[in-house]
């Protein structure tokens, strides 16, 4: 009931022994947050999942921004992903091959088409406490 009211998702570990001994239950590591969620085209999205795929590829730099569009009825995500600064001066042919990277793992991940825009590094705001990761232009 804690867990549901701070609106993270987790679980409940089935087997919740402890080695030290204790037989209370125990709770997965958070997953994500309901507040986080956004829906597009029907598919539950989650920032945690774009930014798990852009810790796996290397040359990204951890500030991502995320905005969501609605163009002809259809709502379309769009990824804008730091790049670090020597992939950033290098030839556009890696650049198009990162970004191509990107698109593939971000939607095997959440299944879904995204597109993806490579910026140059320091171009995302920074903020101080929590980071500000969603721009939705939807307008209903």
């Amino acid at each position: 009931m804690i867990r549901y009211r701070t609106r993270d998702i987790t679980r409940i570990i089935p087997d919740g022994r402890c080695s030290c001994g204790r037989t209370h239950l125990k709770i997965d590591r958070c997953q994500g947050r309901t507040d986080d969620m956004l829906v597009i085209r029907g598919v539950n999205v989650f920032p945690s999942q774009i930014e798990e795929v852009l810790f796996r590829i290397s040359h990204t730099e951890p500030f991502y921004l995320i905005i969501v569009d609605r163009r002809d009825q259809l709502d379309e995500l769009e990824v804008w992903v730091e790049v670090s600064d020597q992939v950033f001066s290098d030839e556009i042919r890696k650049l198009e091959s990162l970004e191509q990277e990107i698109r593939r793992e971000i939607e095997v991940v959440l299944g879904i088409s995204v597109k993806v825009k490579l910026v140059e590094p320091k171009t995302i705001e920074r903020y101080e406490g929590k980071a500000k990761r969603i721009i939705d232009r939807r307008s209903l």
